[in-house]
Parts: C-alpha cells; structure tokens; sequence
C-alpha cells in the first residue's frame, strides 16, 4: 500500500485578507460563511474576461441534468498549472482561509466555472458536497470544503447560491439518482426544509461563501437578462486523501501559495486551462461535478 504524501513547507507568503473571528465562528455554527470583498474588482474583471472570451473554457463545458431534464454546463479542473483562475485558487487568501476552516494543511481537489445564462430555467437540485466525496473514500467531512467565488453580481433573481443554514450537522443524507446526477431524497428534504432556514447567498463580485461539506446547497433558475457566474473551488485536507483506489484520479499535489498580489502582478500564462483531458473519470461517474 502507498505511503500518503506529506505536506510539503509552504511559502512565506501570508494574506493580507484572513478570515475574521466572527467569520471563523459562524462557519463552525452555521455551516457557511459569506466573506465580502474577498477579490477586488480589478481581480474579478480579469476572470470575467476569460470566462466571455477564452475559448478554452467554453471546449471544456460538460453538461448536467437536473430532475426536470434541463441541462446546466461546467467548466472543471483539478490540477494546479499557470492559468488565471488555477493560480486564484492558490493565492494566500485562499489557502490561509480553507487551511484555517479545516484546521489543517490542504491541497486542491478540483474547481468548476459555472455560468447560468439569461433567463435560464434549469436548477441545481438539493445536494451535499461529502455524498460525493465520501463515495470518493475520504473518511472525514470536517476536512474537506468549498469556496464559492462571485464572478458576476449573483442575486436571487440570478439564481444564486443557496444553502440550508446548519445543515452540516445532519450529516450525511442519502441522496437519489435523477437526470444524469443526485439530489438529496426529495422527502427527507421537506422535513429539513421544515426545521432549518434556506439562505440566499446574494453576493457582489469578488464576495467568497465557504460552506462545510455537509452543507446543503442547490441554487434556482436565472430570471435576469445577465449571465451569471460562479467559481466554485474545493479543499480537502492531506490528512484527507481519499484511499488508495481513488488516488489517480485527485492526485495530492501539496499547495504552493502564491502572494494575494499574483493576479495584478500577472503571475499567469493564460486565462482557463484544463488538465482533465478526456474525463474518462466523469464518464465512469458524472455526478462528481454537480455544484450550483
């Protein structure tokens, strides 16, 4: 049996936007927390323009469908290279604030772009990050998370980011097959409704939510004429990795992190690249990359 990696020292670079106390606290109680101006406008504009223009990340989309057969696209990565947005999620800020909620040391599992366009009717249904990253053989939720990054203005009229406030501590929930993905069982999902508050995640660009991998999340239709954007990337502990079956497919390449001022210092070759060439594994299981 392979040994598990360990981490490697990490750079001396320290963020200059680590999450507050208060930030902190509310992720261990509620589940999520929402981190205003976590990137700036100038930061974000940067990955606006990629996602309009680089066509990279339009050959990358694969398609998910939901309960009512409506489709919804993905732009997934996994490994760390010298894109804008892999180097984004290698910034100071970024691995400070993951390494912080799961106190311990993280890699990169994978990230995903998500655009919803201009009055789009599909949802992403109810469902739990872990139910997929359990099947994936990590033992420990508490060690794994996501953050979701504001690319556009996300309102509820956009069909932002939705979460069930403490919901991480129902663990986890069976979830059913519909479409080609899953969804948390429809009936224990009336109940959970009944007891637990659904959040809107109403964000600006460049506002960042951290959400447990137990958090139930989904998002709605986009009722406005503008497209929205969301970046979701996901964390998992070394301490974490899955077993050793799994371990291909999310190689542990321990973080390099990179300064918060890489984006302006244009530490990066191109816009979106990903590494994932003929998702041979997303073929094996297309629920892997379900995220609102």
């Amino acid at each position: 049996m392979s040994q598990l990696i360990t981490p490697k020292s990490n750079t001396g670079f320290s963020t200059i936007r680590p999450l507050t106390q208060a930030e902190i606290s509310q992720y261990y109680d509620d589940g999520y927390v929402i981190a205003r101006n976590f990137f700036d406008a100038e930061e974000v504009k940067l990955v606006q323009s990629v996602c309009k223009e680089d066509p990279n990340l339009g050959n990358a989309l694969k398609t998910v469908i939901d309960h009512q057969g409506k489709s919804w696209n993905a732009s997934v990565w996994s490994g760390l290279n010298d894109s804008l947005v892999s180097v984004m999620t290698r910034t100071a800020r970024m691995v400070e604030a993951a390494e912080t909620l799961v106190e311990d040391t993280c890699y990169h599992w994978h990230s995903k772009i998500v655009q919803k366009p201009p009055h789009d009717d599909s949802c992403v249904d109810w469902h739990q990050g872990y139910f997929y990253w359990y099947n994936d053989g990590c033992l420990f939720p508490d060690k794994f998370l996501t953050c979701t990054l504001a690319i556009t203005e996300n309102t509820k009229a956009h069909g932002c980011l939705q979460v069930i406030k403490k919901s991480h501590l129902l663990g986890r929930i069976n979830h059913v097959e519909v479409g080609n993905t899953v969804r948390c069982d429809p009936q224990r999902m009336e109940k959970v409704l009944e007891r637990l508050e659904l959040v809107d995640c109403e964000m600006d660009p460049g506002d960042a939510v951290f959400f447990h991998s137990n958090t139930i999340h989904g998002s709605q239709q986009n009722k406005t004429d503008e497209t929205r954007i969301l970046m979701h990337c996901h964390y998992n502990a070394i301490s974490n990795q899955p077993s050793e079956e799994y371990r291909e497919a999310h190689p542990c390449i321990p973080l390099e992190k990179l300064p918060d001022s890489a984006i302006k210092d244009k530490l990066y070759t191109s816009g979106f690249e990903s590494d994932i060439k003929d998702w041979d594994w997303y073929n094996d299981d297309p629920t892997k990359f379900q995220n609102p």
